[in-house]
């Protein structure tokens, strides 16, 4: 069940509504499908959530056909496909700004809304944007850049701000014309259209509706659309100061919110809408015949109606981004739908406007009614390949949930503890599985063992769940839950699986919170453990270094998670401190290299050097001095004694099982001063290395020792000071001179 994670590029930059759409990496899609059906394969994409996945996949020369039922979503896939030219942009712009308005241009017209004071040369400019406290009700911050000063600076706002803030009345005709576009008055969803509207500040509607207005005298085309798209989602009070969310689900407005300049942020929008032409098709969906390779093809709407019009049993490939609930994205689109297509635009997911709440036992319902509705046009050997770029808990629980009810079955999984999981499936015409809640919790417990024993070290939440919940929906046993008097059939599992991993008998929860999802799990018997995932991660990076001239970040990422696969996967964050720890980058090539110092005839002389001194430090200090691989300081006298270890590597795993624990021994690890920032990684993984390193085991650097055989005012009394000066993660300290 284990599969290859594919990791791709993080994507850079801003590009339109980034924040609602699911963060999925450039190039997985592309590689992902290496080893899924073959070039020329129709495939459905049956929730569109992600622009990109149909893209990548078009121009692998997949036949792909997607449904998607939200309109602006669908906008974003159309102008993916398709994207404007950073000149069509910038015409739009400009046409825009100089729209006639009172006697003037648009631009200034809507600059002069955001007029305030520079508080060095007192010249009226326009603030790029203000800082709301919620609680107050009005801004307390304003950030400018004064043209004729230079001046940048983020300031408290004046007397002057508050009355201009002030000036535009939530009830006025521009509020009003707003909510009219969504909901007329007497509308079942009035009431819902102006929960909606309200987290827009009042200037901001005020000028959002005088663009509108323009749009229909202009005639100004798509691209206008487009940069007004960008400047919807600027301009709401879901921006929050100074970080605020990044992926806001829930349609309220921050604490403290940005309330951002509205030409400003269509300014902005050129940059986030000027797109890279993937040249592939786009089409309209007229049959199933007429899908071609290359060529993305929309269905405008829910796939259960376009269930019905595919040929029986002829879907054999399902390629998606598993939709995450959002309420926030899916109000606000019903709201942006309206306002620049149209009422009738908006009218397919105007029930998004009446939904509140989408727990994880809705969504997994939601799934199973999804893939329940396709089940006369999927084949009975179809295949699922499914991403979730950002793989919380529940959400992957929910959607192994909603699979198992819809009738397939778990063949593959792979998490990344960043939050990114790939997972596949087969159409599995049978009944579910039947098992007792007992049965599920021995399963759950086997599983959340395995997995913790195979990685080797302590593990975050995510780990014990998808391995737990995953063991369930390969056998097809969740769609089998019933639910309790007070818990759905999701939540009963959710509560089998805290019973299971609070056994203390035979799971540890380590730096925990109150929450089980807080700290990390670990075996209470950890004999059967295998070889930390942290320093096989080292390892497999070390060779593969040595045995190449220059490979990527990413080459190199691809490779591990070939190697370590499920489960196993190692995130970003430990790969790059295994790369840099002894490669260095070559900005030209765009590669990394292994450093000179760490090839292996290099690293051999080293390690014999740190022996031999150690050797004479030892006798010079009066020490009884023995071993060749180890060294070893006696002290007769004292009855103690200095253990040092050497090696090249920052595996600390198989040392640590066979430390001594003697009061009368220190023991201390030498190895090279780049090795520091990897030690530092792996303690931030991994709190056992904390604790041993914490009891008194000492790491120090080759270059510490080089630097204490010199030292002419090292003594017995001053050593263990000495020792302590330069520890793993510091730069290149200087002894004291003494």
């Amino acid at each position: 069940m284990e599969i290859a994670f594919v990791p791709g590029t993080p994507v850079r930059g801003a590009s339109p509504l980034a924040r609602f759409l699911p963060p999925l990496e450039q190039g997985s899609v592309a590689a992902a499908l290496e080893r899924f059906g073959k070039k020329s394969d129709r495939v459905l994409d049956p929730f569109g959530a992600s622009p990109r996945l149909a893209v990548e996949a078009a121009a692998e020369e997949r036949a792909v056909l997607v449904a998607v039922n939200n309109p602006v979503a669908r906008y974003v896939l159309e102008r993916t496909a398709k994207p404007f030219t950073i000149h069509d942009l910038q015409s739009a712009l400009s046409r825009l700004g100089s729209a006639p308005k009172d006697g003037g241009r648009l631009e200034p017209f809507l600059l002069d809304l955001y007029r305030t004071q520079c508080s060095r040369c007192g010249e009226r400019i326009s603030a790029d944007y203000f800082v709301w406290d919620r609680e107050d009700g009005e801004p307390v911050l304003k950030f400018y850049s004064c043209p004729h000063c230079s001046q940048t600076i983020e300031e408290p706002t004046n007397e002057e701000d508050l009355r201009r803030a002030h000036e535009y009345e939530r009830r006025g005709l521009h509020h009003a014309m707003a909510l009219e576009q969504l909901a007329p008055r007497g509308d079942p969803e009035r009431q819902q259209a102006e929960e909606a509207l309200a987290v827009y500040p009042s200037r901001a509607v005020y000028a959002i509706v005088t663009v509108l207005n323009k749009l229909e005298q202009l005639d100004a085309g798509e691209a206008v659309r487009a940069l007004l798209l960008s400047a919807l989602d600027q301009a709401n009070a879901l921006w929050g100061h100074p970080e605020g969310r990044s992926r806001p689900l829930q349609l309220s407005a921050s604490p403290r919110y940005l309330e951002n300049n509205v030409w400003r942020a269509l300014e902005r929008a050129a940059g986030h809408w000027a797109l890279p032409d993937p040249k592939v098709g786009l089409r309209e969906w007229t049959d199933w015949q007429s899908l071609e390779p290359g060529i993305v093809t929309i269905y405008p709407g829910p796939v259960r109606e376009l269930a019905p019009q595919l040929p029986t049993g002829r879907v054999q490939h399902i390629l998606t981004v598993i939709p995450r609930p959002n309420q926030a994205f899916w109000t606000l689109s019903a709201l942006w739908a309206a306002w620049l297509w149209g009422r009738e635009a908006a009218d397919p997911i105007r029930a998004a406007l009446r939904r509140r709440r989408y727990d994880w036992a809705w969504h997994a319902s939601a799934l199973r009614s999804t893939l329940r509705a396709m089940k006369e046009a999927v084949g009975n050997q179809a295949q699922v390949l499914g991403f979730i770029p950002d793989a919380e808990p529940g959400f992957v629980a929910a959607t192994l949930s909603g699979f198992d009810a819809g009738g397939y079955r778990l063949t593959g999984r792979a998490l990344r503890s960043e939050g990114q999981a790939i997972l596949t499936w087969e159409r599995d015409p049978g009944p579910e599985g039947s098992v007792s809640l007992s049965g599920i919790a021995d399963s759950m417990s086997l599983a959340a063992r395995s997995a913790l024993e195979a990685r080797g070290e302590p593990a975050r939440y995510a780990l014990p769940h998808i391995a737990a919940f995953s063991a369930l929906a390969a056998e097809r046993l969740l769609a089998g839950v019933r639910p309790s008097e007070t818990r759905s059939a999701l939540g009963v599992v959710g509560e089998q699986l805290e019973a299971v991993l609070s056994d203390q008998h035979l799971f540890v929860h380590v730096g925990r919170g109150a929450e089980p999802e807080s700290g990390r799990y670990w075996l209470a018997d950890e004999s059967g453990a295998a070889e930390s995932l942290a320093d096989r991660v080292e390892d497999a990076v070390l060779a593969k270094l040595r045995s190449s001239e220059g490979n990527t970040a990413l080459e190199i990422d691809t490779g591990l998670c070939k190697q370590l696969p499920g489960l196993l996967t190692p995130d970003r964050r430990l790969v790059m401190a295994a790369i840099r720890s002894y490669a260095e980058f070559d900005s030209e090539d765009k590669v990394w290299r292994l450093r000179p110092e760490d090839q292996p005839e290099a690293r051999k002389a080293d390690v014999e050097q740190m022996l031999r001194l150690l050797g004479n430090l030892g006798a010079r200090l009066g020490y009884q001095v023995s071993g060749t691989d180890e060294i070893e300081w006696r002290d007769e006298v004292h009855q103690s004694s200095l253990l040092f270890r050497v090696d090249e590597t920052a595996k600390f795993g198989s040392v640590m099982r066979r430390r001594s624990g003697s009061a009368a021994r220190v023991e201390a690890i030498v190895i090279p001063g780049g090795r520091g920032a990897l030690v530092a990684e792996k303690t931030r993984r991994d709190l056992r290395l904390q604790s041993w390193l914490e009891s008194g085991l000492r790491i120090i650097k080759f270059r510490h020792v080089r630097r204490l055989s010199e030292d002419t005012t090292l003594t017995r009394e001053n050593l263990m000071e000495r020792l302590a000066l330069d520890p793993p993660g510091q730069e290149d300290p200087q002894l004291p001179l003494l």
